[in-house]
Formats: C-alpha cells, sequence, structure tokens
C-alpha cells in the first residue's frame, strides 16, 4: 500500500511538472532564434583569445547553492582576463570603468548582468555575459547556456548587437514591471537573508496575494485599474503570462502584458485561466507591443522592478528604446571557429616564413637551426 501511495504522489508531481513546463512556464525551444555572431572588425578593440583586456566580476551569491562558482573555470578558459569575485562592499561602475579595458562583463544571474550591461552601454564596450544565475534568461536568449559558451565568444571576438529598454535615466535588459510583482520582490528580498531565495519567495506569495489591490493609472492616456503590468525588452514568447525568450534582442519593440483589475473577480479569471492554458481568451488579459509607452499614476509615485531590482518611479513615466545600444559576445558559428584557426595557422606559418629569410648566412653544420618565434594574433574579420 505505501508503495502504491508513493507511486501515485511521483506520478502526479510528474504530471504537475509538465504542466508547469508545458502550459505556464515553457521552455525555450531548441530551434528558437539567436544573434547572429559577427567578428568585431577592429583588432584593438577586440578582446585578445586569451581575455587579455577583459575584466570579469563574478556574483558568488547567484544561482542555486548547489552549482559550483565559474570563477576557477573562468581563469581558466581566460587566462589573460581579470576575474573578479564580488564582496558586499564592492562598487561596480569603481571596479569596471577603467580605461585599459576593451570589455567588461559579468558572472551572475539576470539582475547582476542587467546592471554590467548599463555600464558596458555607456562606456561603448562589448558585455561578456556568463550565465551563473537561476533562471538566466539574458544569458540563454543569446546563446549562453553554459560558461564555456561565454569563453568561446571571447576566443572568437564575436558579438552582436541588443536593445535596451528605458524608464527614466535608468536601463533594462529583461524586463520592467509595476503592481503586485514589486510587492513579492520587496517582501522577498526582505526574507531570503535568512530562509533562502525559494523559501522567500513562496513566503511572499502568501503574505502579498491576499492584500494586493489594482493600481490606478493611465497607460498611453486610458484609465485602467491593473493588478501586474510586465513591459519585455523585445518581442518574448510564447503568447501569455509566462513569457519565457526572445526571438530576437533587436526588433526595436516593447512587449506590454497586464492584468486588468476593474472587473469583478478579474483576479480568479485570471488565475483560472491561466492554470487552464485558456488565456488567449481571458477577457481580463491584454497583450500587445509598442515602441513606446506612456505611464501615468492616479496614486503618487510607481514602485518598478528592473530586471528583478526594485525602486521608486515617478507619477509620470515613459518606458522606451533604445534600438542596439549594446554590444554582446556571442558564441560564433563553427565555420568562423576553423576559420580563425587557418587564420591563426597562417600567420604563424608566414611569421616562419620571414624569420627564415632573415637567417645570416652560416657554414656551420646543417643540422643547426634557429626556432622560429611563433606570433600569435586574433582571427580574421568577417
Amino acid at each position: 500500500m505505501r508503495t502504491r501511495r508513493w507511486a501515485l504522489a511521483a506520478g502526479a508531481i510528474g504530471l504537475g511538472a509538465g504542466w508547469v513546463r508545458t502550459i505556464v512556464l515553457p521552455r525555450r525551444p531548441d530551434d528558437a532564434g539567436l544573434p547572429i555572431p559577427r567578428r568585431i572588425p577592429d583588432p584593438d578593440l577586440r578582446p585578445s583569445p586569451d581575455g587579455t583586456g577583459v575584466r570579469i566580476v563574478v556574483n558568488p551569491s547567484s544561482g542555486p547553492a548547489w552549482r559550483s562558482s565559474p570563477t576557477d573555470a573562468l581563469r581558466e578558459g581566460l587566462p589573460g582576463a581579470d576575474i573578479h569575485e564580488l564582496e558586499p562592499e564592492d562598487d561596480l561602475a569603481a571596479l569596471l570603468c577603467h580605461d585599459d579595458f576593451v570589455a567588461i562583463g559579468a558572472a551572475g544571474g539576470d539582475g547582476t548582468l542587467g546592471a554590467v550591461a548599463v555600464l558596458a552601454a555607456e562606456r561603448d564596450l562589448p558585455l561578456v555575459a556568463v550565465p551563473a544565475g537561476t533562471l538566466n534568461h539574458l544569458a540563454r536568449d543569446l546563446g549562453l547556456d553554459t560558461v564555456d559558451d561565454a569563453i568561446a565568444a571571447v576566443r572568437a571576438g564575436t558579438a552582436a548587437h541588443m536593445d535596451l529598454g528605458t524608464v527614466g535615466d535608468r536601463c533594462f535588459v529583461n524586463t520592467l514591471s509595476f503592481g503586485g510583482y514589486t510587492q513579492l520582490v520587496d517582501t522577498r528580498e526582505r526574507l531570503e537573508g535568512r530562509i533562502g531565495k525559494w523559501p522567500a519567495l513562496a513566503v511572499a506569495l502568501a503574505v502579498e496575494l491576499p492584500r494586493m489591490a489594482p493600481l490606478k493609472v493611465e497607460i498611453d492616456g486610458r484609465p485602467m485599474r491593473v493588478w501586474v503590468a510586465w513591459i519585455g525588452n523585445c518581442h518574448y514568447d510564447p503568447p501569455g503570462f509566462g513569457p519565457a525568450w526572445r526571438e530576437s534582442l533587436s526588433d526595436g519593440l516593447l512587449d506590454l502584458r497586464l492584468v486588468d483589475g476593474s472587473r469583478r473577480f478579474s483576479r480568479l479569471r485570471f488565475l483560472v485561466d491561466v492554470l487552464s492554458g485558456r488565456l488567449s481568451s481571458c477577457p481580463v488579459y491584454q497583450e500587445r507591443t509598442a515602441t513606446e509607452v506612456r505611464i501615468r499614476s492616479l496614486e503618487g509615485p510607481l514602485r518598478l522592478a528592473a530586471d528583478g531590482e526594485t525602486f521608486d518611479g515617478d507619477e509620470e513615466l515613459v518606458v522606451a528604446k533604445r534600438p542596439k545600444a549594446l554590444l554582446v559576445a556571442v558564441p560564433p558559428y563553427e565555420e568562423e571557429v576553423a576559420a580563425a584557426a587557418r587564420e591563426a595557422e597562417a600567420e604563424r606559418a608566414e611569421a616562419g616564413v620571414e624569420l627564415e629569410s632573415q637567417r645570416p648566412t652560416s657554414t656551420a653544420s646543417p643540422t643547426s637551426t634557429t626556432t622560429p618565434t611563433t606570433v600569435s594574433h586574433n582571427p580574421p574579420d568577417s
């Protein structure tokens, strides 16, 4: 009997996990579009294959507890790079704003990558994004699934441009939100230092959901009562309130999704339609794309969350885009790796010929040779 109960419980857990992955939080398809890697043309602006000229900060608190820090792998894969593990008192701008860097990067979750991305865009430097968080939304949309992918991108010198979202003087790489989500984040952050991230999220849901109230706002001049509003940097897939991936990071669009709180039982209707997979026909859910969204709060300054980090905004906001404002290192195509290797081999051979032609004539034994100096350069521009 006990074995039967365990089997039923295991089956229920499996069905529940499958339902979550297929309906609520679907995973990114293997054939989803990725940025096209292009080699940085100027060798002086391109990181060396060993990482010389690159500083990467590592957030040791990012990601699940069972995952090891990427510090050792980065130091082994990019021996010329400056890999710095962050301390609580460190200032990102002070660490990363030096004139001798040709690229800056971060290993961590979306919050860490977003903060360093803004600094990279301000300084017009390539960003090296190392996936080391829990969900790694940005890194996965860039084709960076592992630390080795980020190392390969630096070695090849390949990158792609992506848009940034803006609100006031802030930028975001993934999402901006207001309404109930910001309350959840604030409560979770107050608790996670004591009980951990996921238990803190569960407690935050239990505490905040019953007391949430819709916000009175105007969106593009239209009065609304909003439970949750979510704005993505570029169009997200799939449709619905579980956006999980982007086919393009440079489409110039904002993706607006919100739950309208003006109808009776709007929260319940929304929840039922989410759980049943019928959100496309839900009367309290809205979804559209735009190049700009104007928001006016009728209840004072808005509490916002950009890339999961909360802050106080103004009563009137304009959410807009900075098209292709950020250059990000992305993994090369296989043919680019091969071309880089062929070019490096050709340069080594050419260096050997030059040294041979410069060798002085000697009557020494024919077996006497001079070992040519190996000259290594970056692979060719594409």
